[in-house]
């Protein structure tokens, strides 16, 4: 180990390079309906059981948009892997300037995910008492509100990377800089990026009211699932232009 130059080569990942990065954290993320069903099902309570039953319909409706959202921007990168897709992103221009529809669906239903106002139909209280964790309090109903705003965080990160270009900030940060300084500013700059995203969701929180439970069906199945598919064919097609006739 030792003490390190100015111009050595630091690597601060933890676990290797995964050319599918980006389909495992959205995989991994999608496992949270199972706990809100289970949730609400083992507590023998009706409201619980029926707030955990519309709460995993919005996160299975919801993850459709989602995940379709991001695929424009896939296409454009040309890979899964989150540090190809900054390396696009420094080398041409951030993903919310190619695909700004593609970046309104995500975040639109990256609310929905997490849980957020004003899509917060699984905890309105006004409804159905306390949704699916009507049973649960002191420990237990910390661990599911600790995973809810540990997913916040996540989503904070994912739109950092897909659509702010991730630790990059024009004239300041390359893909080639590689020294401690340089590793320690990029890590800064994508901190500081998470905390304005998370600082903006606190701040729609306070601001909109929440939906009726049909209009956040249909706002879902009948708007931003057809928005979605739009933006990938035409996103499509756009690449498939510019990579058999401009290179």
């Amino acid at each position: 180990f030792g003490p390190v130059g100015p111009d050595q080569v630091i690597n601060f990942q933890i676990a290797p390079n995964v050319d599918m990065g980006l389909l495992y954290v959205l995989a991994v993320g999608s496992l949270a309906v199972y706990g809100v069903i289970l949730a609400g099902w083992s507590s023998n309570n009706k409201y619980a059981f029926i707030g955990g039953l519309r709460s995993s319909a919005q996160l299975i409706s919801y993850e459709l948009p989602l995940g379709m959202s991001i695929l424009g921007m896939l296409l454009i990168a040309g890979s899964l892997d989150m540090n190809r897709i900054i390396a696009w992103q420094t080398n041409n221009v951030w993903g919310v300037f190619v695909q700004p529809l593609g970046f309104i669906l995500f975040f639109t239903s990256a609310f929905a995910e997490t849980n957020r106002l004003p899509f917060d139909l699984p905890e309105s209280e006004q409804e159905l008492v306390g949704g699916f964790h009507t049973e649960y309090s002191a420990m237990k109903f910390g661990m599911f509100f600790l995973g809810e705003y540990l997913h916040i965080i996540t989503v904070s990160f994912i739109t950092a990377i897909l659509f702010f270009g991730g630790w990059h900030l024009p004239w300041i940060t390359s893909v080639d800089q590689t020294s401690l300084p340089s590793a320690i500013l990029k890590a800064a700059i994508l901190a500081g990026k998470v905390g304005l995203i998370i600082l903006f969701i606190m701040w729609v929180r306070w601001t909109l009211p929440r939906f009726r439970y049909d209009q956040l069906m249909s706002l879902a199945w009948k708007s931003m699932i057809p928005l979605a598919l739009i933006n990938l064919v035409a996103t499509a097609a756009v690449v498939q232009l510019i990579r058999t006739y401009w290179t």
